[in-house]
């Protein structure tokens, strides 16, 4: 499967394999984005992954298609259980395999702590997080924001 990468000649250089330089993104916000759940998600008495957020959309499976990655097996769990890939220490799948909604969730006490900590890595996160829709968006030939 082809996709249909937009790129200019500023950014041809840049955009040699999006679908590395994606999975390279993933793999740099994803201690970030632990660094922050390791101390929120511990103590949290509603575990907001949920099963429904387990499940791939139509732009999740082009990706998907494109690393050639097969897709998980799902067990018989209702939309609003706990998703079957949250382990004792997190999720099971490594952040780049995983559905982009898994990713752009941040419930309000993950918000407020990432908020109120120190400036520079949330600055660095917001900005890993920009880098990540609009290359997804190159990818899928459009420039929409992730739904959640």
């Amino acid at each position: 499967m082809t996709l249909p990468v937009r790129t200019t000649r500023a950014d041809s250089g840049h955009m040699e394999d999006p679908l590395k330089r994606l999975r390279a993104l993933f793999e740099e916000i994803s201690p970030l984005i632990e660094g922050y759940t390791s101390k929120v998600c511990p103590s949290c008495e509603d575990v907001c992954c949920k099963q429904k957020h387990a499940y791939y959309d139509s732009e999740d499976l082009v990706y998907v298609s494109a690393l050639g990655l097969a897709l998980p097996e799902y067990g018989d769990r209702g939309l609003e259980e706990p998703c079957e890939f949250l382990s004792v220490s997190g999720c099971s799948r490594p952040r780049w395999q995983r559905p982009f909604r898994c990713t752009w969730y941040f419930c309000e006490p993950l918000l407020r702590h990432m908020e109120e900590g120190p400036g520079r890595p949330y600055r660095r996160l917001v900005g890993l997080l920009q880098e990540i829709v609009e290359l997804k968006g190159k990818l899928l030939g459009s420039d929409r924001r992730p739904r959640g």
